[in-house]
């Protein structure tokens, strides 16, 4: 692997691998709803879909036209604390296909004709977005959990803030996110350190050529906890009962993702045997771990029916209560390390999963991926390690979030008594 640090900040990363005949590429930005104010929630997103809806020499269907004879999968994708554009092509497509990747990412033309057209679809992926319970659940407890802070704000935005979002907004927002910086570049599959770096010089030049600016740094999110629900008529409801834990950056997550394992990660964890094998409660229970810059959480998802909604709370309850009391066993463990290890490595031989891993730690934490070293941090668990890690995240302040028909009582209620 190679790392590649221009005096601009801007990052490229590259992990040769000629036994393939494709390469994957992507640059991720340090742009997300964490960087937003009330005011401009939701202009990541919006830029995110404004970058494919033309340049100053390409129109929106010149650049998925260009992708498509290419026979390139392209696409992006926003988050918290980042935005994403990629693509996957054969190697004899990947100096058409950057040149287009790079046209869009830095010369996008934000034309009135192109926001007014894709402002109406956003707003219908926000109505879509309330159609299912797990995502709107999920914003649910992130704006319970940090009520007040940008991390509580919807990636996707308000509609009002939607409908008025205009060149000069984006053009300002981008102007203090949008860093060389603040941005990484990653190449995996069939090419040579030379020729991605080639690559990057070559098509953002003004990106390897820019003066330092620091990116902006936020602090710790003051998180508040407790309730938050939706009452809405779904078919099935969801449920998520969350912790305050582990920052991305944080040497323990290798603990925290054992504990994940064992407590609701795959169908032969706790949860998934207690509630669905054993109790026939739920079709879909799972934990999971969000590692932030500053923040993190540890959450535990049930996807019920209502009747079913105080059995499944007061069962993950008590699960959660015999790890605290009686905490994991050798073997629960070393199947759990197995199974971390297994997907650490099954990630390297996915391109797009290891493109993606090698983004995310640069732009995180400004650190290079680095397998082998996850595989010693893995290998280093052991049960009392994952016994303190539940003390430390279990008997923190827990945040509960509810959506779907109304149920007999309070999630927060059932759980606390």
């Amino acid at each position: 692997m190679t790392v590649k640090k221009y005096e601009s900040g801007l990052t490229v990363i590259v992990e040769p691998n000629t036994a393939l005949r494709s390469v994957t590429a992507g640059i991720m930005v340090g742009a997300g709803s964490f960087f937003e104010t009330p005011e401009n929630n939701g202009i990541s997103h919006f830029i995110e879909h404004m970058q494919f809806k033309g340049t100053a020499t390409r129109s929106a269907a010149q650049i998925v036209s260009q992708f498509d004879r290419a026979g390139a999968a392209y696409n992006a994708f926003t988050g918290k604390e980042y935005t994403c554009f990629y693509f996957k092509s054969i190697d004899e497509k990947l100096d058409e296909c950057f040149e287009l990747l790079s046209d869009l990412f830095l010369n996008a033309a934000y034309a009135q004709d192109e926001l007014d057209r894709e402002r109406k679809v956003i707003l219908e992926e926000i109505n879509m977005s309330k159609d299912e319970p797990d995502g709107v659940c999920y914003d649910v407890l992130y704006k319970t959990a940090f009520k007040g802070s940008s991390l509580g704000m919807e990636i996707l935005g308000t509609k009002d803030n939607v409908r008025r979002f205009n060149k000069p907004e984006i053009l300002e927002y981008k102007k203090y996110n949008y860093l060389p910086s603040n941005t990484a570049v990653a190449f995996v599959g069939n090419i040579t350190e030379a020729q991605a770096l080639e690559l990057v010089e070559r098509y953002m030049t003004a990106y390897v050529s820019q003066q330092y600016t620091a990116p902006r740094a936020l602090g710790k999110q003051q998180y508040k906890g407790g309730y938050g629900e939706y009452i809405h008529d779904y078919e099935q409801s969801e449920i998520s009962i969350a912790f305050p834990a582990l920052t991305f950056a944080d040497e323990r997550t290798s603990t925290l993702a054992a504990l994940d394992c064992i407590l609701g990660s795959g169908m032969s964890s706790r949860l998934f045997q207690r509630l669905r094998e054993k109790m026939g409660l739920v079709y879909s229970v799972y934990s999971s771990p969000w590692y932030g810059r500053t923040n993190g959480m540890f959450a535990v998802n049930v996807n019920v029916n209502v009747a079913n909604v105080e059995s499944s709370v007061a069962a993950v309850r008590n699960e959660i209560e015999l790890i605290l009391r009686d905490g994991v066993m050798a073997e629960e463990t070393e199947k759990a390390k197995m199974q971390l290890k297994v997907t650490s490595l099954f990630s390297k031989e996915n391109p797009m999963n290891y493109m993606l891993a090698l983004l995310r730690w640069q732009v995180m934490a400004g650190l290079t991926y680095d397998i082998d070293k996850l595989i010693a941090e893995i290998q280093a668990v052991t049960p009392d390690k994952i016994n303190a890690m539940a003390h430390e995240i279990f008997t923190g302040m827990p945040t509960f979030a509810y959506a779907g028909k109304k149920p007999s009582a309070k999630i927060i209620d059932i759980y606390n008594n």
